[in-house]
């Protein structure tokens, strides 16, 4: 009897071991909405960004959910007409298009690349996408008004909710599309849990958070009194939601309430979480940033906000704010803008960031946006017009435009030739406007700039704008006259230190040029 027990118990373990290959992909840099098990929305992988676009690409579909990025880097959008599969240069892979709308729900990818979803929100099914894009299989949901997405726990199966009445219903589902068990929670259930150390599953309902057994029995619940929406949240020992109730809380794994922060509008989205902090922001437009022992770090006006936050590398924090009409990057020491970006006509959905650092985001229409990394290469040269000496230790200052606005701006040491090279540059395409000493702007349109082909400019720039207002005009030639036969290093515009005959040609010959 024992070798049989010993048999069967063996079995058992092999068939809870083959759930592994469901769980989480590894070396996914964003696999699912709350991106890891804790649903932190913290990467720590990439560069850092400044808000250049690298591409766009268009689902023709509208959407509210977000994307999630493959180990490979495939990005995958989930939009009503079903996914696009989209390559890391904006280009599309794949379209699954059944009929079967997927507009709430960001995908989750497993260890395999199986992609998961949950389409036609009013009568939901989820639906196993082979990494191709052809159906593994399908299970019917049922529910209503289905908001949630799928999280694939540690124990390499897929938890679901499933909305409002019919559905309020947890769902475990085994990776062979099988349903392991189901929990009633109320009369909603549209929340995307996470998960302890222990199994035991953290999820929000219509009046409560629920901690739940991994095998499907009821743990604890705490009162919110109105719906838990989007990720909970665990950092340690702490869970993290917000609801409807204008409230939000952190509670312990014994679900004792420990702090709370009440504000003037509903939560629909979960918080991020840094080592130290959590950020979370109410539909009241605040970004909010507090310890994980609940004390108010700072607070950040952005308009209307209905999405959650990430967390880069750096620990910068990406919001959309301003009722979806623009992308933030907020510094997380002092809650300042870092940089900010137009995604109009809204953006419902939240920000994923891929390998290299590159924040992707989809608006309304379906546009997918990508804000490319520092990571670039620029090859370049300048030489002045009039100029007779040597250019080491002159320096080019190096300006990146789009759509006229100023991106970045570095400073690139000359060689004795006039070449420079520039690393961590922006990357996409981008207008390059670059001036040296005493020199007019000079402007090369349309470089594109990649981590894998750098950029390459050259420029011969005009001479004799002393004061730098970008057009030679009275005031500089009021400066050559006023150092006229003088030793002068800074105001010379040939490179032998005296201002004289050669440097009053220059500016008469250039007097109201612009250079651009």
């Amino acid at each position: 009897m024992n070798k049989w027990k010993w048999v069967g118990i063996g079995i058992v373990l092999c068939a809870i071991q083959s759930w592994g290959w469901t769980q989480l992909q590894p070396n996914a840099p964003w696999p699912s909405l709350g991106r890891d098990y804790r649903n932190s929305r913290r990467t720590t992988l990439g560069a850092p960004t400044n808000g250049s676009l690298r591409w766009t690409y268009n689902a023709g579909s509208r959407t509210f959910a977000s994307p999630a990025i493959a180990a490979d880097g495939t990005i995958y959008l989930p939009t009503a007409a079903g996914v696009d599969a989209v390559n890391p240069n904006g280009t599309r892979r794949w379209r699954w298009s059944a009929g079967i709308g997927v507009p709430f729900c960001t995908p989750a990818i497993g260890a395999d690349g199986t992609i998961y979803v949950i389409g036609n929100p009013n009568d939901a099914q989820l639906i196993a996408l082979n990494p191709n894009g052809t159906v593994r299989w399908s299970l019917y949901l049922g529910g209503t008004e289905v908001r949630s997405s799928p999280a694939i726990g540690p124990d390499g199966r897929i938890y679901v909710t499933n909305g409002q009445t019919p559905g309020g219903y947890l769902y475990c589902i085994n990776p062979d599309g099988t349903v392991a068990w189901r929990l009633y929670l109320g009369w909603e259930a549209n929340s995307t849990p996470c998960f302890g150390e222990d199994g035991t599953i953290y999820v929000g309902s219509a009046n409560y958070l629920n901690a739940v057994r991994p095998h499907g029995t009821l743990l604890w619940r705490f009162p919110a009194y109105y719906p838990i929406w989007g990720t909970v949240a665990r950092s340690g020992n702490q869970i993290f939601f917000g609801s409807w109730d204008w409230t939000f809380r952190s509670v312990n794994l014994s679900g004792q309430q420990q702090w709370i922060v009440l504000t003037t509008s509903i939560f629909e989205a979960g918080p991020a979480l840094d080592s130290d902090a959590v950020f979370f922001a109410s539909r009241d437009g605040t970004l909010r940033k507090h310890t994980l022992s609940g004390v108010l770090g700072w607070r950040a006006s952005l308009g209307i906000i209905a999405s959650p936050p990430a967390i880069g590398a750096d620990g910068v924090v990406y919001v959309v704010g301003n009722n979806g009409q623009v992308l933030y990057a907020i510094n997380p020491a002092n809650g300042l803008t870092r940089w900010r970006a137009s995604v109009g006509p809204a953006a419902y959905s939240a920000p994923a960031i891929g390998a290299d650092g590159t924040v992707y985001l989809l608006n309304h229409s379906g546009l997918l946006y990508a804000f490319g990394p520092m990571s670039g290469f620029l090859l370049g040269g300048a030489e002045l017009q009039g100029w007779n000496n040597g250019y080491e230790g002159m320096e080019a200052v190096v300006q990146f435009y789009q759509d006229g606005e100023l991106k970045c701006e570095m400073i690139a040491p000359l060689d004795a030739s006039g070449n420079f090279f520039l690393s961590e540059t922006p990357v996409g395409e981008h207008d390059i406007k670059i001036r040296l000493r005493n020199s007019l702007p000079g402007v090369v349109q349309g470089v594109h700039i990649e981590t894998d082909s750098p950029g390459y400019v050259y420029v011969v720039l005009g001479n004799g704008d002393i004061n730098g207002d970008g057009v030679v005009d009275d005031e500089d030639l009021l400066a050559i006259l006023t150092a006229y036969d003088t030793w002068n290093p800074t105001l010379d515009l040939t490179g032998d230190a005296y201002v004289d005959d050669a440097d009053l040609m220059i500016v008469l010959f250039n007097f109201g040029s612009s250079g651009e």
